[in-house]
């Protein structure tokens, strides 16, 4: 049994515009003299909060994303926050991988469709092909 680990990219916008929130509250606190524009002081704290609690929620979130594939000589299961989904290789008609390389689609006939979404999916592509090849009867040997 292999295990694989996918992350999301990481969310570049959000921790971008977390950045410029914060680098604006900061530089209205600076601007207000700590005090002697109240209202100037208490706006950009404001902003200030916002922009460092759009980096925890965002950290959070991406950390939250993350899926763990299973794969053995019978099947896989994802593990994600929602739950677990299973299947079998026989259900498999086919595996696709999108151009940019961040996502892996298990096709089980006409229907229905797993997508897989992360930054390691190459090295989960080569580990699902043989497992499929195994399956098929190809000769593969799994661990070459």
């Amino acid at each position: 049994m292999t295990t694989h680990v996918l992350r999301p990219a990481p969310p570049l916008r959000s921790y971008l515009v977390a950045a410029v929130l914060a680098f604006l509250g900061a530089a209205m606190v600076l601007g207000s003299g700590f005090g002697r524009n109240l209202w100037f002081l208490v706006f950009g704290a404001l902003v200030l909060a916002d922009g460092l609690a759009l980096v925890l929620v965002t950290t959070i979130s991406a950390r939250r994303a993350r899926v763990a594939v299973d794969l053995d000589e019978i099947g896989y299961v994802v593990h994600s926050r929602e739950g677990d989904v299973h299947g079998t290789w026989d259900q498999v008609t086919r595996v696709t991988r999108s151009a940019d390389g961040t996502q892996l689609v298990f096709h089980q006939g006409d229907e229905r469709r797993l997508v897989l979404i992360g930054r390691e999916v190459t090295s989960l592509e080569s580990d699902v092909a043989r497992y499929l090849d195994k399956n098929r009867g190809y000769g593969s040997v799994l661990g070459q």
